[in-house]
């Protein structure tokens, strides 16, 4: 109960600050005492810090509360199909740094390993001075991880299979590793600094080689039975429609996603695609425009679906498919209107993403932040 009680009223600092003890007994409804000796843990803790005096409400003026943001450091890691992206913040998400860095051998998962534990020890050295230093890692995956053991079960793009990291990462590290899909990291960090930053209710959608969801239900990750809620990319789009690799036929994924374009435009789909579509686009070169228009009208049909079966406040598009946005958005609305004329009803926005290529890692760094806020 305790642990409750100062996870909640750490909740309460976070949304409301600055703010006083006595507001605090208020809205918790627990004792003016009982606040106090808990508010005393949480500053001792580095969790929050007095900031100053407040205004009177007819007694003594009051010490204000605020969140303790700088005293340590989190780090949030991408591991993309070419390269992996470090994001360094505070404890409040703020980046404090930002580093690429390619892999010396990308399909030897071993190798990535001490690779991964390699970089983040130089990270870690390279913090910024603070009390608690680094207090956790988050890590994204693009592809299949089991929850809630972190096992990393499939990666398409690597090839990566049935990989046990969480533990070694650790052992290593001597600090808590959480390791999530790439989707639900992307929903949390959209949800928490990103594009639904206002909602409780959302639908993250990562389009990509593929597509993949991150849902958020009433502020939490909906993750399903084993974790594994999201791989929407392989509904069914057409009955007897094109192979797909994870051996259905027609998956949405074949028909709306980056991959598709590249398909649909004879070209190879290469680590460098989204930059030679886009400069094609801003050309205005009429094939692209078409192929990507065609692509967005799928997508809309596949959104729509969603907006059916979830009814989300908000949808974002992120990932590759997210900085299309100009020569998309029209058709995606098309689908939704000719195909649902009574969409508006369901009061959704479908928008995208305000975080771009640093969308996974900081969701991974909130991942840690939720995480620790549990106080358990």
């Amino acid at each position: 109960m305790k642990s409750i009680n100062k996870s909640t009223l750490l909740g309460l600092v976070k949304l409301h600050a600055p703010i006083s003890r006595a507001e605090l007994a208020k809205r918790t409804k627990l004792t003016r005492a009982t606040v106090s000796a808990l508010v005393e843990e949480l500053i001792a803790e580095h969790w929050i810090m007095e900031t100053g005096i407040g205004a009177s409400s007819g007694g003594r003026k009051p010490m204000m509360l605020e969140m303790n943001h700088e005293a340590g450091h989190i780090i949030g890691v991408d591991l993309r199909s070419t390269n992996m992206l470090f994001i360094v913040t505070d404890r409040g998400g703020r980046i404090v740094r930002k580093a690429l860095y390619p892999y010396e051998q990308a399909a030897d998962a071993e190798r990535v390993l001490l690779q991964l534990i390699r970089l983040l020890k130089r990270e870690r050295q390279a913090l910024p001075a603070s009390p608690l230093g680094l207090v956790g890692v988050g890590i994204g995956i693009h592809g299949f991880v089991e929850y809630p053991s972190s096992r990393i079960l499939f990666v398409p793009q690597t090839g990566w299979k049935k990989l046990d990291w969480k533990e070694a990462l650790e052992g290593e590290l001597g600090l808590p590793v959480i390791i999530d899909n790439e989707a639900n990291l992307a929903a949390l960090g959209e949800l928490e600094y990103g594009a639904a930053a206002d909602c409780s209710d959302m639908l993250y959608l990562s389009v990509g080689a593929g597509i993949g969801a991150g849902l958020v239900l009433h502020g939490e990750l909906f993750r399903g039975y084993n974790g594994y809620a999201g791989e929407v990319g392989h509904t069914t789009m057409e009955l007897n429609g094109r192979p797909c690799s994870c051996g259905n036929l027609g998956c949405w994924e074949m028909y709306a996603s980056e991959k598709a374009i590249a398909g649909a435009l004879g070209l190879e789909y290469t680590p460098d695609f989204t930059a030679v579509l886009l400069k094609l686009l801003q050309a205005g070169e009429a094939e692209a425009t078409a192929a990507v228009g065609k692509a967005g009208l799928r997508l809309g049909v596949g959104i729509g679906n969603m907006m059916h079966t979830l009814n989300p406040q908000m949808i974002v598009i992120g990932n590759a498919m997210g900085q299309y946005a100009p020569w998309i958005n029209e058709s995606i609305h098309e689908s939704l209107a000719s195909r649902f004329s009574y969409i508006s009803s369901f009061n959704v926005q479908v928008t995208y993403s305000r975080l771009g290529e640093d969308c996974c890692a900081l969701g991974a760094v909130s991942a840690v932040i939720r995480d620790k806020m549990r106080l358990q």
